[in-house]
């Protein structure tokens, strides 16, 4: 439930998130930057105070200071940045409104602090836009307390636009335990974008009617963006609890840095974070992670016909848990190599697997 006071403690999950954001920040806002674009935009949706009771920064904070401190900034000054936070209490707008305002922001960048709600505000700025015109190069972070004031149809609207990008966190265990009082179902329709997610109330384990509700919001971001991939949070004490963040984009290079930022992103507080895309496939996040599921993955989709390290490569990044320049070459392609599994030629060495390579899995 939201805290009543102006500033709350910092949990675990939430600290685990904001290192997620600052890790894909790192990798998204260069990309931004260097496009043939002249305008960035970074929302976030759910903003908060700021600070939290401790001190530590709020997401609105550590989006601008990944920014600031950024190695490569110096090379930006042909793209204007604007940040916008909107926060619906006003209270905690005016704490915000203060944080922000200590910042000492370059020529190029500009803050924008909203007191509203993220359904009105983004969508009065959607409808503002002409037709022919689109949203500049954009990434907005939806993070809620609960399910309320939220709905998928924004998210559609978003990722309409090109090189727009949503990062959404979605408690699910609650929305299970609540799902079947009547006084919800307009939140929930409004969240999933229709009724669909009625027949959760028939399921009576509470973590059948997870899975039933992950499953049905993973399939109706990625029909909206086109990629979208989902991470569970495991708080230590408490396991793998039912909470994910949901990534949507419609290009791979998005997905790749969104992918890259959760393999390399340190457990925190004793947070990890797992991908849970694809159901019963639960794959943790880690620097040593078991690979033996990706060979699998490899030989079954590809079967004993020749494929490319383009098409690998693709299929790893798109299909998997795992990232292609992280895991593939060394962690998959050449122990099965070794192993006498695989074969490959259109290459000067063996156990390489340059462009233009062709591979093939050996019948057993």
């Amino acid at each position: 439930m939201p805290p009543r006071a102006v500033r709350w403690r910092r949990e675990a999950h939430t600290a685990a998130k904001h290192e997620l954001l600052r890790g894909y920040l790192n990798a998204w806002l260069p990309i931004m930057a260097n496009s043939d674009t002249d305008a960035v935009l970074v929302v976030d949706g759910f903003a908060g105070p700021g600070r939290h009771t401790g001190g530590e920064p709020g997401s609105p904070l550590v989006i601008v200071e990944t920014f600031l401190s950024h190695a490569n900034r110096a090379a930006w000054t042909d793209s204007k940045f604007t940040f916008a936070f909107i926060e619906k209490e006003h209270d905690r707008f005016e704490a915000l409104e203060s944080e922000l305002a200590a910042l000492k922001l370059p020529s190029n960048a500009s803050v924008q602090v909203i007191e509203g709600e993220i359904d009105a505000e983004i969508g009065e700025l959607l409808a503002s836009i002409p037709a022919g015109y689109g949203l500049p190069p954009s990434f907005v972070f939806i993070d809620p307390f609960g399910w309320t004031g939220y709905g998928l149809e924004l998210s559609s609207r978003i990722l309409g636009f090109p090189k727009c990008e949503v990062l959404i966190y979605v408690p699910l265990p609650w929305i299970a335990r609540f799902v079947d009082q009547a006084a919800v179902s307009p939140s929930l329709d409004n969240l999933f974008g229709d009724d669909s997610w009625r027949p959760a109330r028939r399921l009576k384990d509470g973590r059948s009617r997870v899975a039933f509700l992950h499953d049905l919001f993973l399939s109706k971001l990625e029909a909206q963006a086109g990629f979208a991939r989902s991470f569970e949070i495991s708080i230590k004490g408490r396991g793998w609890n039912g909470y994910h963040l949901f990534f949507g984009t419609g290009h791979p290079t998005g997905l790749a840095k969104m992918k890259y930022a959760m393999w390399k992103l340190d457990p925190v507080a004793g947070t990890r974070f797992a991908d849970s895309t694809t159901p019963g496939q639960l794959v943790l996040l880690k620097d040593a992670p078991d690979l033996e599921p990706l060979k699998r993955l490899l030989e079954d989709h590809f079967g004993d016909k020749p494929f490319s390290i383009e098409e690998a490569e693709a299929f790893t990044l798109i299909d998997t848990p795992y990232h292609p320049d992280i895991h593939l070459k060394k962690g998959a392609l050449k122990p099965l190599e070794l192993a006498e599994r695989l074969e490959g030629w259109n290459r000067k060495k063996a156990r390489t697997y340059p462009t233009g390579t062709i591979l093939r899995f050996k019948p057993r």
